[in-house]
């Protein structure tokens, strides 16, 4: 047996194995993960954190509303 250290960060659910691995091999892992924050899992403080978040960076003149209202009045024929 074997073994090698792969450090590597999650991407779409998947890690990358090494091409040095040949298709067939037995593969016993091991995931070693950081502990997640303390309030990682709170539900009602993250949405209220994201929203705030989105306005960051933006000034006063990126924020400001175009008073558009869509189409102009219709004109009927009478």
């Amino acid at each position: 047996m074997q073994a090698i250290e792969l450090e590597a960060t999650v991407e779409q659910h998947s890690i990358r194995v090494p091409e040095t691995i040949q298709d067939g091999t037995h593969l016993r892992v091991l995931l070693l993960m950081d502990d997640p924050p303390a309030n990682a899992f709170r539900t009602d403080d993250d949405l209220k954190r994201r929203l705030a978040g989105l306005t960051e960076g933006l000034s006063d003149e990126d924020l400001h509303r175009a008073r558009d209202v869509g189409r102009s009045a219709p004109q009927w024929d009478t």
